[in-house]
C-alpha cells in the first residue's frame, strides 16, 4: 500500500511594501520663471505675426491714367482711374493716392501720360506756369516729321510775295557767299519757335491739321501761319543739357514752292 508523503511547508509569502506618503500639489506660482518665459515667447509671437500681416497687406491705391493722354489735355472724369500698389515711403511721395483723384480732374497736363502709368505732380502744369493756347495750324501732307505728343517744334511759313536779304537770312550777318535766290521767289519766315505739339488729325484732304500749345502771345502767329501758303515744321532735339539752342536767322530767302 503506497504511503503519502507530507506536502512541503510554503514559507510565509512577503508582505507588500508599504505605500509611500502621499504629497500634496502645490498651485504654481506666477513668479515661476517657466511660466514667465513661456508667456514672453507668445506675446513676441502675437507681435511678429501682427507686423507681418500688417506689412503683407500695405497696398494703397494710386491714381494712374487708363488711356494714353497726351500734353496739354484737361483731366476728366474718365481719364483716370485707380490700382493697387505697395510702395516705398520714398516713392509714394511723388504720386497721388487714390483718395485725392477727384481733385485732380480739371487739372491740365504738362506731358503726355501713358496708359496705367502712375500719375505725379509733375505731370501737371504749375498754378504759376505761362499761359498758353492750344492752336490748329494746318501743315501740307508730306511736310511734316514723325512727331509724339509732347515733342518741341519750330514752325516757318513760306511766303512768295515777300522779300528777304540774300545770304543766311540774317539782315545783320549777310553771307555774301551763299547764292542768290531767283528773283520773285519769295522768302521763308520763322513764326513760332520751340512750341509744344499736343496732337495731330488728318483731314479729308490728306493734309493735317497740327494742335500747337503756345504762349498766348505767339497764338496770333499761329493762326496766320495756319492760312499762309507753306507750313513747314522742324522738331526740334534736346542737347545734353536740355536746351534747344537759339533760333538762329528768322528769316530767310525762299527757293519757291
Amino acid at each position: 500500500m503506497t504511503e503519502l508523503a507530507a506536502a512541503p511547508v510554503r514559507p510565509d509569502a512577503t508582505p507588500p511594501p508599504s505605500s509611500p506618503p502621499a504629497r500634496r500639489l502645490t498651485r504654481r506660482r506666477w513668479r515661476d520663471s517657466r511660466l514667465l518665459i513661456g508667456v514672453l515667447l507668445v506675446l513676441v509671437s502675437v507681435v511678429v505675426g501682427a507686423r507681418l500681416f500688417a506689412s503683407a497687406d500695405a497696398t494703397r491705391q494710386w491714381v494712374v491714367a487708363r488711356q494714353d493722354l497726351p500734353a496739354g489735355h484737361v483731366i476728366v472724369a474718365g481719364d483716370l482711374t485707380t490700382v493697387p500698389a505697395r510702395l516705398d515711403s520714398r516713392t509714394s511721395n511723388r504720386y497721388y493716392p487714390g483718395a485725392q483723384l477727384g481733385r485732380l480732374v480739371g487739372s491740365t497736363l504738362a506731358r503726355p501720360v501713358d496708359t496705367g502709368e502712375l500719375v505725379s505732380g509733375a505731370d501737371f502744369v504749375r498754378n504759376n506756369a505761362q499761359s498758353t493756347r492750344l492752336v490748329p495750324v494746318i501743315v501740307k501732307a508730306g511736310r511734316l516729321p514723325a512727331l509724339t505728343p509732347g515733342d518741341h517744334v519750330d514752325v516757318y511759313v513760306y511766303q512768295s510775295g515777300a522779300a528777304a536779304p540774300a545770304g543766311t537770312g540774317d539782315p545783320n550777318t549777310p553771307d555774301q557767299n551763299a547764292p542768290a535766290p531767283a528773283t520773285g521767289t519769295g522768302a521763308e519766315a520763322q513764326v513760332l519757335h520751340d512750341v509744344e505739339f499736343v496732337e495731330l488729325d488728318k483731314l479729308a484732304s490728306g493734309d493735317r491739321s497740327l494742335t500747337l500749345r503756345v504762349p498766348i502771345d505767339s497764338a496770333i502767329q499761329a493762326v496766320a501761319a495756319s492760312q499762309s501758303e507753306r507750313v513747314d515744321v522742324v522738331k526740334l532735339e534736346k542737347d545734353s543739357r536740355g536746351g534747344v539752342g537759339t533760333t538762329g536767322p528768322t528769316l530767310a530767302p525762299g527757293y519757291g514752292r
